[in-house]
């Protein structure tokens, strides 16, 4: 558990926080500050949050993007050459945590939604 934990920080870190300021944060500023009311304005930052990874998100590109960093860091953590399928099972775990990012991010919202109570 805790090794894949670690794992997760070491490759999503920058992911997660890329998601958190560019929609929870402005989400969190939006309504604490905004003298504004826009109706159900958490709703339409919550759907674009989930758009956006179906619209920006393609799984064998990024897979293919990945591949050579993550061959690199089991080259690293093994002090040999990765095989094959190591390197497929970590790129596979890899977009595994790219998606509990998104749902991270998502319950932070939500959790901004109950904490405002803005329902």
């Amino acid at each position: 558990m805790r090794k894949t934990i670690a794992l997760y920080i070491k490759h999503q870190s920058t992911y997660l926080i890329f998601l958190m300021a560019l929609f929870v944060l402005p989400l969190g500023l939006f309504l604490q500050f905004s003298t504004y009311k826009l109706p159900k304005v958490q709703y339409v930052i919550l759907a674009t949050l989930f758009v956006s990874q179906y619209v920006f998100y393609r799984e064998k590109v990024f897979r293919r993007k990945i591949e050579n960093d993550v061959a690199r860091i089991l080259k690293n953590e093994f002090a040999r050459i990765p095989s094959r399928k190591e390197i497929h099972a970590r790129s596979s775990l890899v977009i595994q945590y790219r998606g509990f990012s998104i749902i991270v991010s998502a319950l932070s919202i939500l959790a901004l939604m109950v904490y405002f109570k803005e329902f």
